[in-house]
């Protein structure tokens, strides 16, 4: 399979990521959509879009290996894509700067920005290049690049390159930078109503030797993961050093993030997490998940089996502007002034001394309205207002742009 080039100024056009993801989630045959997608050019040579999306299914088949090379392949010869969907009569060009990686390494802007305002245009970045000084026609930028380890010096690059970029940028590189597990945690350090657990980045030498006296801030138990992991893959939480010295026998990375961790089960034994979106230091309530486990993820709760979890997460979404941000209000602004990000995702709980407890903070979070409507009647007037506040802040930048 060959990809053709459509030329930095020429937008290839792709399905995107959002719609393929929906496709996924209703268990649709990807490798089916995969070779329809193949059979649209029958001389085995198709447009850079199309090899886009093949790459998108690969991953989302957890063939990572496979569809990283072919996006390497891809922006060899194809760096600017639009989408298939792109209304002609949008109001406000959209320029989302993106990175190759996986479905974590870019911010899914096509799931809030689904609306006929807006036309949407990516244009990859790849680390160890120059930035451009001119970039394609657009009103409003956006970071897309979601922070990891590997992200840091392209955030970097970006950050000084947008000094000399004229048009508003939603989520700034420098604030982006701020997101890792212990920028997070060094960000908040201190701020009243909030608990951000200490973190410390340790490469495996370190961690081993500090396996019997843990660095300053930090006791047991503490969580253990290694670095760029999400969704809970090898963490675990540790009790004494000889389960420490146990968990790198078995770790294969070399450098681990380790959490304080934090009881916050409720009077009732449960663990709730809740993921809220700020936008311009707004809150929203995007789910909220109950388990009997402190891991917690949407996936793993039994939200789908259990009428009284989902019961709980409806009174959550309807009563949190008034109940929830209310109680953590000034959290939430301090939040906002400390990381500076104008679209900010948080996996959070409340602490058993009425804290806002904060697990995580970034932008490559997926935010959408995917779930069941017969499940789930509550979620998709809760989804609706939170792309409808994002649609309002990228269109309000978009007409404050300077001429």
């Amino acid at each position: 399979m060959q990809a053709r080039a459509a030329g930095i100024d020429n937008p290839s056009p792709m399905i995107g990521p959002a719609r393929l993801i929906r496709a996924a989630f209703d268990a649709s045959d990807m490798a089916a959509l995969a070779q329809e997608i193949l059979a649209r050019s029958p001389d085995g040579v198709i447009d850079a879009g199309a090899a886009m999306d093949l790459a998108t299914i690969l991953l989302l088949m957890h063939r990572t290996d496979e569809a990283l090379q072919l996006q390497t392949d891809i922006l060899q010869g194809q760096r600017l894509f639009s989408l298939r969907s792109n209304p002609d009569q949008a109001r406000v060009r959209v320029l989302i700067l993106v990175t190759a990686g996986d479905l974590m390494a870019n911010t899914p802007i096509d799931f809030l920005l689904n609306d006929d305002d807006f036309s949407l245009t990516y244009f990859f970045l790849c680390p160890g290049e120059d930035m451009p000084r001119d970039l394609p026609e657009h009103d409003v930028l956006i970071t897309g690049i979601a922070h990891s380890s590997g992200a840091e010096p392209l955030l970097e690059a970006v950050a000084a390159a947008a000094e000399g970029w004229s048009r508003p940028i939603v989520n700034h590189p420098r604030a982006v930078l701020k997101t890792s597990r212990h920028g997070i945690a060094d960000a908040l350090r201190g701020a009243e109503g909030i608990l951000a657990p200490a973190v410390a980045l340790l490469d495996r030498a370190a961690l081993s030797a500090s396996a019997s006296r843990l660095p300053e801030g930090l006791d047991y138990p503490v969580l253990v993961r290694p670095l760029d992991t999400h969704a809970g893959n090898d963490l675990q939480k540790v009790d004494r050093a000889e389960d420490l010295t146990r968990y790198l026998d078995h770790a294969t990375t070399e450098r681990f993030y380790v959490t304080q961790f934090c009881d916050y089960r409720g009077p009732d034994g449960l663990f709730r997490k809740l993921r809220v979106v700020l936008i311009d230091g707004v809150p929203f309530l995007c789910h909220l998940a109950i388990r009997d486990h402190w891991m917690i993820h949407y996936l793993n709760a039994g939200m789908l089996e259990d009428a009284e979890k989902r019961t709980a997460e409806a009174t959550a979404m309807a009563t949190f502007d008034a109940a929830f941000a209310q109680r953590h209000r000034a959290a939430f602004a301090e939040i906002h002034r400390r990381i500076g990000l104008d679209y900010l995702i948080l996996d959070c709980a409340e602490s058993s001394d009425g804290r806002l407890l904060i697990f995580e903070a970034d932008t490559g979070m997926v935010v959408h309205d995917m779930d069941p409507v017969d499940l789930f009647p509550y979620k998709l007037p809760q989804m609706r207002r939170v792309f409808s506040a994002f649609q309002q802040a990228v269109r309000g930048r978009a007409q404050t742009r300077p001429a």
